[in-house]
């Protein structure tokens, strides 16, 4: 399954919680069962917030894979967003996964084949649950 990942739920996945829907998330990432999609500009953005955290960044850079988008949107009013819909859609992603769901973010569930997911509805979908009982097992 093919993912992007908004750069909130990389912020929130560094928060020591327990039962942290992002953090988890982000596991199913790094274990390779998600391929969580980024291109040059996300991964500048993730740099940029995540900055207090390097060896996570240094993480995600290696176990991430990149594409380049050749169409560059305007469809989300918050500008910044439409990075990640434009790597969704180069990437064939299903989900944006992402708590910024306000007016002006990623306010409609579906732009055009990818569909938009908070982290707790992304990990009720079936076939992520199954992901997650994958990954429990080891």
């Amino acid at each position: 399954m093919r993912v992007v990942l908004d750069t909130c739920i990389l912020k929130l996945a560094t928060f020591p919680a327990e039962n942290n829907a992002s953090a988890l998330i982000y596991e199913l990432a790094r274990a390779g069962l998600l391929e969580a999609w980024v291109t040059p500009a996300i991964l500048e953005e993730y740099s940029d917030v995540l900055s207090d955290h390097p060896e996570f960044v240094a993480e995600i850079v290696e176990s991430f894979p990149v594409c380049y988008p050749l169409t560059e949107l305007s469809v989300i009013r918050h500008e910044p967003d439409n990075r990640f819909l434009e790597c969704a859609l180069a990437a064939n992603a299903e989900f944006i996964v992402t708590v910024n769901t306000a007016p002006g973010h990623f306010d409609r569930k579906q732009y055009q084949a990818v569909s938009v997911a908070r982290p707790g509805e992304f990990l009720n979908d079936p076939e992520v649950g199954r992901l997650v009982k994958k990954l429990i097992r080891g």
